[in-house]
């Protein structure tokens, strides 16, 4: 299975500089294929008739080029640019490497300008220079890496390499064999730099996990202060606060304001990058505790199915006001679901993710109608409201938590699709989560507790 580990570089001050000067030599590159790109590109258009024209940009009619396909290709870059001494300072394949970078954009420019045809919008346009003296990705693929007592040893051009002053490695983490290593990038990131190790640690999906149960599941209801409140089909529920995200992300935006008060809109420094990393590196951290979290309850219950209500498209234009909007819309709910994609396979726990509409509304205990988006009846009403922050009553006048009959709601919308048993979901369950901290409640000790009893239950291949 594919995977990519992110690692800190710890570089001495010679490695650090061999490493900045190479990434300065692959800017540079990609500025020099995005000059040939669009030399070619102009020199065709004024050789066509009638390609230049007028068009207009909302209100306002400009004169310009036509939108035609770039025709460059890869090989030409590589042919071209082979004297380049930006190219020749760079090892071969990791010069090659950075041109297919270019190679690539100019193939998601061409597909723009067909949905330029096809749909109108903005006018696409040819990739973008990169900033003079700035620093882009180095990539090696495989086949030149050696491997020497626990480093890497990367491949050097013979136009640098007189000049080294030391050796160049990269350290090899413990829990990566050299064996595996399908790519290793050195790319820069808020003043630092990181390794990015592409392996290939040899498992393979597991498609059904016969330890667990498939007509069970965690179903999730998200939000700001509850940031994931969970219903399982077994009659557990608990919430992952969401508070200490929040906080986070308030301190975050006030420091950015303190320090751009009285400055230009775009202002931006290094204080500002550091600020940005520490936050960067705090929300990453959340996604990663929560979603092992999740995985080692679903294995340590034997359930097959995490379900999450997630409405595509919902954080974008939204309008709660702009404390409610600071405190939901950043909070990383995407990412914890695009993470949880890439574990689920390793254990054989399906995901589902399906619109929510309604589920907040509608009360489970009184099993009513769950309609999707736009297409509710005119006569349609719920049998509960909701009394308090919080706090949801029903037909008969039980008092449950909101969140947790949201995430009831969320597994009935998919029970029949994925033959689920909702019998165990009961009042108790809808009433009294048990709350947990990601930063304080979730100690190492007490996941890898959990991880060490489900990791007994996982399959190796199927």
């Amino acid at each position: 299975m594919l995977r990519t580990i992110t690692v800190k570089a710890n570089f001495t001050d010679e490695e650090k500089a061999f490493w900045i000067d190479q990434c300065q030599h692959a800017n540079s590159l990609i500025n020099c294929a995005i000059y040939e790109t669009k030399q070619k590109y102009y020199s065709w258009l004024k050789e066509q008739e009638n390609a230049f024209t007028t068009y207009w940009r909302g209100d306002e009619l400009r004169q310009g080029w036509k939108i035609y396909k770039s025709t460059t290709t890869y090989p030409e870059l590589d042919k071209i640019l082979k004297d380049n001494p930006h190219y020749k300072a760079m090892a071969a394949q990791a010069a090659q490497q950075t041109l297919k970078t270019v190679a690539e954009s100019i193939t998601g420019y061409n597909g723009l300008v067909n949905l330029y045809y096809l749909l109108g919008g903005d006018r696409p346009s040819l990739p973008q220079y990169r900033k003079k003296g700035g620093l882009a990705a180095v990539t090696f693929p495989s086949q030149l890496l050696r491997y020497v007592e626990g480093y890497i040893i990367p491949p050097i051009s013979r136009e640098t390499k007189p000049e080294l002053i030391t050796d160049v490695k990269l350290f090899l983490p413990e829990f990566i064999d050299s064996d595996w290593i399908k790519e290793v990038t050195v790319r820069p990131n808020f003043g630092e730099l990181w390794i990015d190790w592409v392996i290939d640690d040899g498992k393979s999906v597991i498609v059904v996990n016969p330890n667990l149960d498939y007509t069970q599941a965690w179903s999730f209801d998200h939000g700001g202060n509850n940031w994931l409140t969970g219903v399982s089909t077994l009659g557990e529920s608990f919430i992952i606060d969401g508070r200490r995200l929040r906080s986070m992300n308030q301190g975050y935006a006030r420091l950015v304001a303190k320090y751009k008060q009285g400055k230009p809109e775009f202002y931006w420094d290094s204080n500002l990058d550091r600020i940005q990393l520490k936050r960067n590196n705090q929300m990453r951290d959340a996604i990663n505790k929560a979603a092992r979290f999740i995985i080692n309850r679903c294995l340590n219950d034997r359930i097959g199915n995490i379900v999450i209500g997630w409405n595509k498209g919902q954080k974008d234009g939204i309008n709660l006001g702009k404390r409610n909007n600071q405190n939901f819309v950043v909070i990383p709910t995407g990412r914890l679901i695009e993470r949880l994609k890439q574990l689920c396979p390793e254990y054989g726990i399906k995901l589902t993710t399906t619109e929510e509409s309604y589920t907040s509304k509608a009360s489970f205990l009184d099993d009513d109608f769950l309609p999707k988006y736009g297409e509710k009846p005119t006569c349609w009403e719920s049998s509960g409201e909701r009394v308090e922050r919080g706090l949801f009553k029903t037909k008969k006048g039980f008092v449950v938590n909101a969140d947790c009959n949201g995430a009831a709601n969320i597994a009935k919308k998919v029970a029949t699709q994925l033959g689920l048993v909702l019998v165990k979901v009961c009042r108790g369950t809808l009433t009294v989560p048990h709350r947990y901290d990601l930063f304080h409640d979730l100690k190492k000790t007490f996941r890898r507790k959990l991880r060490s009893v489900s990791l007994d239950h996982v399959v190796t291949s199927v």
